[in-house]
């Protein structure tokens, strides 16, 4: 039979002499058994002998009870422990079974045969328990030494409560009891189109804003998995996109100038060429002497040419780069008084008394301006809305831009995923604005753009 080191705890002479005799009559090895009848020598029995398994009577002459196991637990952390005892007490039996005790065994029903089935099922249980502790040490030592920032959280309320190395060194943090039990959302909030307070499980690749210890900014990836075997928890996985972010702004602003400069190349071939051959064509229409029955289709042709003129004007301002020199506000103003002048829509510029012109001058206002420019051309497209406000406020980190109209409104889910939202979310990642739409058919339309000073 294996060799099975088993510490026996009984204060009654009598009967460890009946257990030693089963435990012989089961082919157990007398020489790995230990008996002692109070806890006080059970510090000296550590020092040499490390039983597989304890038979522990409750009542020991100076320990009584429940104490008595709590005691020995202490002491044998991972070891087994069966309890005997002469007491039939279900609600003390559950108690110590509920602590970790191996079974809770009636003295006057022990036999041979259920000894060494719970002895056995009590060296099965530590096998399990040192496996299970293997496993448990080796996820640790691949979770603290990752190279991947990760974190545990609390499921339901987001608070953080582990995380690595990895993760130490992205929150720019020096120990991590200055994260630990703080909820993410202290530190990452969703970044681009579709802002809000919680992390989305849905959407692991949208870009979030991570504030470090130190108030610095860095732009990283979130993903949430859930664990199988503890369901209060999740596995966050972080990882650092800042310098891919800057190297595709970069990438962005380099293409952007491109794009500006051919459309700046392709309006002034309109303004200059096809517009000014039109504008020659209408005065020679002027000029032209007609019969009289001819002057109604003559009417038609200005009237048409008018209409070709305004729109080529348009199309080609829309193309030229914003003349931003005297600043985005005021550029905002011109293009408000543009729409006003045509007299379809009304369009109102608000301004909270705080603004100032520099405040833009830590943000790409270019960007901004067509950013806000190709939700104005949305509005007039699409919404059939009769008022758009825009409205610009200064908090104290950030200045909040709002454009509402009164229009019919649609459904965000179901056009989220359209090429206009698509590109405005693209170029607000680009430039590192956060922001949202809210929208219901019907109830038009509110786009907020948040940028910071």
């Amino acid at each position: 039979m294996e060799e099975i080191k088993i510490l026996i705890a009984e204060d009654d002479p009598s009967f460890a002499s009946i257990l030693q005799n089963n435990l012989v009559l089961l082919g157990y090895n007398l020489s790995d058994l230990v008996v002692i009848d109070n806890v006080a020598d059970v510090a000296e029995v550590k020092v040499e002998f490390e039983p597989d398994v304890i038979l522990l009577d409750l009542n020991l002459r100076d320990s009584l009870g429940f104490e008595t196991y709590e005691r020995l637990s202490n002491v044998f952390e991972e070891v087994p422990i069966i309890v005997l005892s002469g007491l039939d007490d279900r609600n003390l039996a559950m108690r110590i079974v509920s602590k970790g005790a191996q079974d809770y065994l009636l003295k006057n029903e022990i036999n041979g045969g259920v000894l060494d089935k719970t002895i056995k099922y009590g060296m099965l249980r530590k096998t399990f328990q040192a496996k299970l502790s293997v496993s448990e040490r080796k996820y640790k030592d691949l979770f603290h030494n990752s190279p991947i920032p990760m974190l545990q959280l609390v499921k339901t309320t987001k608070h953080i409560s582990f995380c690595n190395r990895a993760a130490l060194n992205l929150f720019e943090a020096k120990s991590s009891s200055e994260i630990l039990g703080a909820p993410i959302t202290d530190f990452i909030q969703t970044g681009g189109l579709y802002s809000s307070s919680t992390l989305n499980l849905s959407e692991p690749s949208e870009l979030k804003t991570l504030r470090t210890l130190k108030k610095n900014m860095k732009k990283v990836q979130v993903t949430l998995n859930r664990l199988e075997e503890d369901k209060d928890a999740l596995i966050c996985l972080i990882v650092d996109k800042t310098e891919e972010q800057a190297f595709e702004q970069r990438k962005f602003e380099i293409i952007a100038q491109a794009e500006e400069g051919e459309k700046k190349k392709i309006a002034r071939e309109l303004h200059d060429g096809i517009g000014q051959q039109l504008v020659l064509l209408n005065l020679l229409l002027q000029n032209l002497e007609t019969k009289q029955e001819d002057q109604g289709s003559l009417e038609n042709i200005r009237q048409l040419l008018q209409s070709l003129i305004l729109e080529l004007r348009e199309l080609a301002y829309n193309l030229l780069p914003p003349a931003l020199d005297q600043g985005f506000v005021n550029a905002l103003q011109r293009f408000a008084k543009r729409i006003n002048d045509v007299g379809s829509v009304t369009l109102t510029l608000k301004l909270s008394k705080e603004l100032k012109e520099n405040a833009f001058k830590n943000v790409d206002s270019f960007n901004l301006y067509r950013m806000v420019q190709e939700i104005l051309n949305n509005a007039l497209k699409h919404s059939q809305a009769t008022k758009i406000e825009i409205l610009i406020e200064v908090q104290r980190e950030h200045i909040v831009i709002r454009i509402i109209d009164n229009g019919i409104g649609f459904d965000v889910l179901k056009v989220s995923e359209g090429l206009g939202l698509q590109n405005l979310k693209y170029r607000m990642e680009m430039a590192g604005i956060r922001g949202g739409v809210k929208s219901e058919p019907g109830k038009g339309v509110e786009v907020e753009l948040i940028v910071a000073k």
